[in-house]
Formats: structure tokens, sequence, C-alpha cells
């Protein structure tokens, strides 16, 4: 009787770890993805279990807290869009992010923020005083 409630149980387990790896997949990879090229989307990771194991086992290959000297972490680009331009800029401030150059070409701005913390180069596009776009560019310039 025993044997048949451990290999009930064990089924049920079994199950229930394929039924959440079968749930995730795309979010789990592009977790591991993100995070194996030192990036975290901050948005996907709130809502995605997935998201966030497969962002824990890139980590763990790269050698869990002891991450090679080229591996930073990251901030992620804040959500700012739709936010005016005031707002955005403190919201990049609390996150460590400075102001390294603004351009402008017709109607639209385009500011260059970098966080010398963890090396992140990011670009928000602002139309008629509200950020449009907000995006990480990798580097730049002026980005360090």
């Amino acid at each position: 009787m025993r044997t048949l409630i451990a290999i009930a149980a064990t089924t049920l387990v079994l199950s229930l770890a394929a039924s959440e790896a079968i749930a995730g997949p795309p979010e789990y990879n592009r977790g591991y993805s993100d995070c194996l090229a030192g990036r975290y989307d901050e948005g996907a990771a709130q809502y995605s279990r997935s998201y966030r194991q497969g962002c824990r086992a890139a980590q763990e290959e790269q050698g869990g807290d002891e991450q090679p000297h080229h591996w930073r972490p990251t901030i992620g680009v804040p959500n700012v869009r739709g936010m005016d331009p005031v707002q955005a800029l403190g919201a990049m401030a609390s996150r460590g992010y400075r102001n390294v150059g603004t351009s402008a070409a017709g109607g639209a701005i385009a500011g260059i923020y970098f966080n010398p913390q963890t090396g992140e180069c990011v670009q928000l596009t602002s139309v008629n005083n509200r950020v449009v776009d907000a995006r990480d560019i990798g580097t730049d310039r002026r980005c360090r």
C-alpha cells in the first residue's frame, strides 16, 4: 500500500512539474537568454515565474554569486513610456542613470542615459511632451 501511495505521489509531482515546464518555455528561454547576456527585463520578471527561473538558471550557469567580471547586474529600462520628460528623468535618476546627452530632430527629443554601476546605456524618445520610446541601446560614445 505504501508503495502504491509513493508511486501516486511521485506521478502527481512529475505531472505538475511537466505542466509547469510546458506552460512557460518561451518566457523561460527569454529569461535565460536575457540574463546570460547581462540584461534583465524587470516587467517580465514581475509577472512571469518562468522568466525568473530562466534567469536564475543562467546565473547559476555563470557561477551563481561568483559572476564573471564581464557580467554585471542590470537595472533594466524603467517603464517610463507615457510619462512627461521631467517624471521620466526622475525615474531614471532614482535607478542610478544620468543624462549624458540630448538631441532633437523634428518634433522628437532623444535623451541618452547611462548607469555607471551597470554599464547600461538607454535612450528615451519624447514627442509632444510624452516619452514614446525607452530602450537599451547597448552602447554609445557618451555612455562611459
